[in-house]
């Protein structure tokens, strides 16, 4: 059987996400995605990822579009419904990380694109397509939190590009949970941390 996204996990993201969309400071999408992957009740490596992405671009989303609450939350739970079907390991089985998968879902949720939508269909794709590229930028193995940053990375500008969204910058950034991981590249990694140089 294929591993999927534990519910209990999407919940605590659902949570960290309208909490963030209340909050009066701006959305930042790589410190609200940071802050839930903090939550010590979620793993290290785990499907729950493949839902994270789709909800905090659609929360960031929400918030520069001045959209309610309400229609966020309609949002998530298509999301949700959707990135809760991508198993987990389908990264190194179907050639085809949930990660990426999931920047796609949060494309085709934003602009209510379907299988027989003539906009939008391709934009939908093409950021799957823009991260997925992303991931493969870095060999194996699995790194459920290193394809997370590189999708993010991917998935801001596509969306400037294709969707007509500024969700922000692409901020340096530096990996702290690679002490979790037992398959972790280290400095193979981009998001490894860098030895500071001698003064």
């Amino acid at each position: 059987m294929p591993m999927l996204p534990d519910p209990a996990h999407m919940d605590i993201i659902d949570k960290a996400c309208i909490s963030a969309f209340e909050a009066e400071e701006p959305v930042s999408v790589f410190s609200l995605c940071e802050n839930i992957m903090d939550d010590p009740k979620l793993p290290m490596h785990c499907p729950y990822h493949h839902y994270l992405i789709p909800a905090v671009l659609l929360t960031a989303a929400s918030r520069i579009s001045g959209e309610t609450e309400e229609m966020l939350q309609k949002r998530l739970k298509t999301a949700r419904e959707r990135a809760g079907t991508v198993p987990g390991g389908c990264c190194g089985q179907f050639g085809c990380c949930g990660a990426a998968v999931g920047a796609g879902i949060f494309a085709c949720v934003w602009q209510g694109s379907t299988p027989l939508s003539k906009t939008g269909w391709a934009a939908g794709n093409e950021m799957t397509a823009r991260c997925l590229s992303a991931i493969a930028s870095v060999e194996g193995p699995r790194c459920c939190k290193r394809v997370t940053y590189l999708t993010l990375s991917a998935a801001l500008p596509a969306a400037r590009e294709f969707l007509g969204l500024d969700l922000g910058e692409i901020p340096e950034h530096t990996c702290h949970h690679f002490s979790q991981s037992r398959e972790c590249r280290g400095t193979a990694c981009p998001f490894f941390p860098k030895k500071k140089k001698a003064e």
